[in-house]
């Protein structure tokens, strides 16, 4: 560390930091702090020696200071005793002026106090004054509008008694207050409920008096405006509803037997629409003859008369009169009560849509009608779950397994007990269903062609989950779940029925099913598919008229069914496959008698050489050709089209192959062994002759084609050459066939067929 004086003043943390990051011991440092120490002392002696006299005369610049700071001192204490003095002054004026606006405040304080007193006291007096005058007077528009001053005035009052709370005029006065109040209350209640029975009087009549009903009105209108000063809005809600509503609730329900249990949904919805009309006959008019009363041109009263006058009396006298008609004992009258009751809370919200404009109060009636608690507490009284509940126990009844709740562990299936198990048998319904139910299935057979009473049981359960006669809006989830597992089961019992017909040595009456159960799984998959449409009609979300919406939810729901029936398609595949290949066996089983025959019918025979094929080859595909039939007799009866071009391509495809193969296979050995025959005759002919005899060229050894041996252009002449045509024929019909049925072969037909061209003409 060099020395430098442009380092000082020094910094020991800013030093320690820059050593340590360059990674220098304490003993470094030790030493390059002592050589900076040596170094700032030669600075130091060497700055003294060059300002030797500046050093010196240190001491002697100072002298005399003392004496130049005294005579400064004292001008200086003069001043600053003649501020503290005016402080003191200033301060003791501004204590007086700050004494003399407390006073003032004081004053003030009680000028209004006794202002509060004068007013509190005219108020009261002139309140006492006026509902005299009210009292005195006979008709009822002075009357009204007597207390309607007496409210203003109250309203007063009040704002005046809360200012000088805790006063003690106030207290004093609190008595004679509450003595206003009460009395002005009682006779706003006694005119406002005598005013609403009238004008129910006057609405329900036979001929309504327009004139009388307006002024009621008014009357009416006035007391709300009345109501809304004392701020006891709710108070003239209730008057109202007790006053107008209550009567009529009570004749229209509380006059049931029963309690609503079982009550006769034509009953009620008679009920309910005698509620309408009352609405439609006091309510509506009275809100848009007292609409331009109350709002007073302010747009805003706070009442709200749909809601807490007339839905609140109506639904709690029918929760309070009517409680078992909430209760699902039982399930088509509790349905048809749930909707008409939903008819008739939409009815209400209509009717009041008309005359709600004055009485937003910055939210919608129906806003405020969906929000309050009576109507919350309505709709959540209807025991939803419960009858969903029933419904599904219903319609899991009719269905084949007992144990459908749990459809992962039990599954429809043979019996204990079954004879002989040679012949499995789709499960049996009729020690389980009943005759009206078989009734009820049967339109689903016809209507969807279906063939067996599972796929029958499935469809009724799903349209029976979504039927106008049990499906609720609410239950929606619940009811697509229940779709769900109804498919499920669905899937369970057809895939059990498969695994024991394709377990089974299948015989044609197997087939039978198991054709019948493919036609009857893509029958199923149609028709749920085709229910769906109508399913997301029924679904609020998609009720609403959005493409894109009911889209994505055709989809979501698609999918979903999909899922449920997916491990039926392999099963499917399994069945064509089983049933594919019964009637590869049946086409197949005379094949090798059959090439047999023809060997043996121009062995050692002189016959002529064939100019056709053999008749057991247009036969081949008999069984082929019945089965087609069963599945053009299932497509008629089928909405699907598809369905039996598609199977029976799937069908011929796959028999096809098998066919020519297998008859490709036999034809093959049949001409190896030909081929080998041939030889030994050569061999035989030859050792015959001796040693140097010319060998035939028809010497073939294993070979299905022996070397040299063309036929085309000429007719066979040896028996051997006849069968080789006579195969060549077979083998073109059979491609003939083959290609009318609009497949292909198997690649080892096509081999063969290729390998015997030479056989042909």
């Amino acid at each position: 560390m060099e020395a430098d004086e442009t380092r000082l003043p020094f910094d020991a943390q800013e030093y320690a930091a820059a050593a340590y990051a360059q990674g220098k011991s304490l003993t470094d440092m030790q030493a390059e702090l002592s050589e900076q120490l040596q170094s700032v002392r030669r600075s130091l002696y060497s700055l003294i020696n060059k300002r030797y006299q500046d050093f010196l005369g240190l001491g002697t610049s100072l002298s005399g200071l003392d004496t130049s700071i005294a005579s400064l001192r004292e001008p200086l204490t003069e001043i600053k005793g003649e501020i503290q003095s005016a402080h003191l002054e200033l301060q003791t004026e501004l204590d007086h002026l700050d004494s003399r606006l407390a006073y003032r405040t004081q004053l003030r304080e009680k000028k209004q106090m006794l202002r509060l007193f004068l007013d509190l006291g005219q108020l009261l007096e002139r309140a006492s004054m006026i509902l005299q005058e009210a009292k005195a007077t006979t008709e009822q528009t002075d009357y009204i509008k007597c207390l309607e001053r007496a409210a203003v005035d109250l309203s007063q009052i009040r704002y005046f008694a809360k200012k000088g709370e805790g006063l003690p005029f106030v207290v004093n006065a609190q008595p004679r207050i509450e003595q206003v109040e009460q009395s002005l209350l009682d006779a706003l209640e006694q005119f406002l409920s005598s005013c609403a029975k009238r004008y129910v009087e006057l609405a329900t009549a036979s001929k309504a008096e327009q004139a009388d009903m307006y002024e009621m009105a008014r009357n009416i209108a006035q007391s709300l405006r009345a109501y809304s000063a004392v701020e006891e809005t709710d108070k003239a809600e209730l008057i109202l509803r007790s006053s107008m509503v209550q009567p009529f609730a009570k004749r229209i329900f509380g006059s049931q037997p029963g309690r609503g249990m079982g009550l006769d949904p034509a009953k009620f919805s008679d009920m309910l629409q005698q509620v309408l009309q009352f609405v439609k006959a006091v309510g509506v008019p009275l809100i848009r003859d007292i609409e331009a009363h109350v709002s007073a041109g302010s747009g805003s009263t706070g009442y709200h008369f749909a809601t807490h006058v007339f839905w609140q009396e109506i639904a709690t006298s029918m929760m309070d009169s009517l409680p078992l008609v909430f209760v699902p004992g039982m399930p088509a009258r509790f349905h048809k009560n749930y909707q008409t009751a939903c008819s008739f809370v939409s009815a209400f919200g209509d009717v009041f849509s008309l005359a709600d404009d004055a009485f937003k109060d910055g939210v919608s009636e129906y806003e405020v009608l969906a929000l309050d608690p009576t109507f919350i507490e309505f709709h959540r009284k209807w025991q939803l779950l419960a009858y969903f509940s029933i419904q599904k126990k219903l319609i899991v009844g009719a269905l084949e397994d007992s144990n459908f709740k749990d459809i992962h562990e039990t599954t429809p299936g043979l019996e204990n007990g079954q004879n002989d198990a040679s012949r499995p048998q789709t499960p049996s319904m009729s020690s389980k269903l009943t005759k009206p139910n078989r009734d009820k299935l049967e339109p689903i057979k016809r209507e969807n062609g279906l063939l067996t009473e599972q796929a029958a049981q499935a469809l009724w359960a799903v349209s029976r989950c979504w039927s106008r006669d049990v499906y609720l809006v609410p239950l929606a989830a619940n009811f697509w779940q229940l779709t769900v597992q109804v498919l499920l089961w669905y899937q369970h019992s057809v895939e059990k029925c498969i695994q024991q017909l394709i377990q089974a040595q299948i015989a044609d009456s197997e087939t039978d099913q198991l054709l019948q159960h493919i036609h009857d799984t893509y029958a199923v998959n149609a028709a749920v598919f085709k229910q769906i449409r109508t399913i997301c009609q029924l679904i609020p979300i998609a009720s609403a008229h959005d493409s894109e919406g009911e889209k994505s939810m055709i989809s979501s729901l698609g999918t979903a069914v999909t899922q449920a029936l997916a491990p039926l398609e392999a099963l499917v595949r399994k069945a064509r496959d089983a049933i594919a290949s019964t009637i590869v066996s049946q086409c197949t089983a005379n094949l090798v008698s059959n090439l047999r025959r023809t060997t043996s019918q121009y062995r050692h025979t002189n016959r002529p050489p064939p100019t056709a094929a053999s008749s057991f080859v247009s036969k081949l595909f008999t069984h082929m050709a019945t089965m087609e039939i069963k599945i053009d007799g299932m497509e008629s009866s089928n909405e699907s089209a598809d369905f039996g071009s598609m199977i029976k391509q799937i069908m011929r495809n796959r028999v096809a192959k098998d066919v020519s193969r297998e008859f490709a296979k036999v034809c093959l050995e049949t001409l190896v062994t030909l081929s080998k025959t041939e030889a030994s005759l050569q061999r035989l002919r030859s050792k015959s002759r001796g040693a140097g005899a010319r060998v035939d060229t028809g010497y073939a050894g294993d070979l299905p084609v022996p070397p040299g041996i063309d036929l085309r252009g000429k007719a066979p002449d040896t028996d051997n050459d006849k069968i080789r045509r006579q195969i060549w024929l077979d083998v073109v019909q059979l491609s003939q066939i083959i290609s009318d049925y609009g497949v292909e072969p198997s690649d080892e037909f096509s081999s063969f067929a290729q390998l015997i061209h030479p056989f042909g003409k």
